[in-house]
């Protein structure tokens, strides 16, 4: 990856804590799960000077201090963790975007993006939790900044961690985060 032009830069990158971020060939940031839950204000921006990328919701370049660093072989370190480009597309089919349910309560929302959204009432108050998922042969792979868990794809049902979560929508209904 060369630094400095905008399309060497382009693509979707995985960092290390198991968060997802998307430079697209428009300028326009994107990171998977959104940490604010998928209520940022505005359109983020980016903009690559030399070996740096700086991220921003205005439409010009703000004058602050870049959020990433272009190292090579296809790497961004920035934003606490080291950052690496994917090569392929994530496999995201739009048939397995929705909201699934276990017996336990216990809720996973896929969204089209890439992001799930984990919940649980559990007796001492509410469990909440993001990461990234990616279909694979028969699975659903998903990972969080601590674990990462398969899911069979069993029908429009997933089962996984000893529990079958049935498909209850087929719109992403995120938990409220504690």
């Amino acid at each position: 990856m060369k630094a400095g032009q905008l399309q060497d830069v382009v693509g979707t990158y995985t960092g290390q804590d198991g968060r997802e971020i998307r430079l697209a060939e428009d300028g326009i940031f994107s990171e998977i799960p959104d940490s604010l839950g998928g209520f940022r204000p505005g359109t983020l921006r980016y903009w690559v000077t030399g070996n740096s990328i700086t991220i921003g919701a205005s439409k010009s370049r703000p004058n602050v201090s870049p959020t990433f660093k272009v190292e090579g072989n296809n790497r961004l370190v920035g934003d606490s963790t080291v950052w690496i480009k994917q090569s392929v597309k994530p496999n995201r089919p739009s048939s397995l975007v929705g909201t699934y349910t276990s017996s336990d309560g216990e809720s996973l929302a896929l969204d089209k993006n890439g992001s799930i959204y984990d919940s649980q009432q559990l007796p001492t108050g509410s469990s909440a939790r993001t990461g990234i998922w990616v279909a694979g042969n028969d699975a659903v792979k998903v990972t969080y900044s601590e674990e990462a868990t398969t899911y069979t794809i069993s029908g429009n049902n997933l089962v996984g961690g000893g529990k079958e979560f049935v498909k209850k929508s087929n719109d992403t209904i995120v938990p409220v985060m504690p």
